[in-house]
């Protein structure tokens, strides 16, 4: 039997392009995820795709991509999938992850991508808390590829949105 990847089966909702340039250059202005070349492809409301290079600098002793790359790229697409999902919501509010649970399933050779979904039958429910509490909770799940499409790492990223107004206690 073999197991469906659950992202590629979810609806994908657009976000205005302008908001897709502003979450991946978020991104991308952070200094690992430059360091280690992680970018974020594609993103809409609740969901996001990434890829990083295989170089060098990056690999482990196997000569096989570095866990620690892989997951960045799934804490980098997690981040821009929540980002999307609350895009509307980012300027009065600061998102942050509580946990990322990862299970490296492969070794991954080349390239690596990855694809972040939230179940977009959570969405409501997370509107609603943070409009009535400033705060709300979404989990992504994350499958990270290698360059011959294999699932290499699977990971489950627990986001968290504050609103500004509840971080400084109004």
């Amino acid at each position: 039997m073999t197991q469906t990847d659950p992202a590629a089966a979810a609806p994908r909702p657009a976000l205005p392009s302008m908001a897709v340039k502003a979450v991946k250059a978020a991104l991308h202005a952070i200094p690992m995820n430059a360091t280690v070349g992680v970018q974020i492809t594609d993103v809409g409301v609740g969901w996001a795709e990434g890829a990083c290079p295989d170089t060098a600098p990056f690999r482990n002793h196997l000569g096989t991509i570095h866990a620690g790359a892989q997951f960045l790229l799934a804490e980098a697409v997690s981040g821009a999938a929540f980002a999307g999902a609350f895009a509307a919501q980012l300027a009065q509010a600061v998102p942050l992850i509580e946990k990322l649970e990862t299970h490296y399933v492969a070794r991954a050779q080349g390239d690596i991508t990855a694809q972040g979904q939230i179940d977009p039958a959570t969405l409501p429910a997370a509107y609603a808390e943070f409009a009535e509490h400033g705060k709300a909770r979404l989990i992504v799940q994350v499958t990270v590829k290698d360059a011959e499409d294999k699932a290499v790492m699977r990971a489950v990223a627990h986001w968290y949105l504050r609103s500004m107004g509840s971080i400084r206690g109004n």
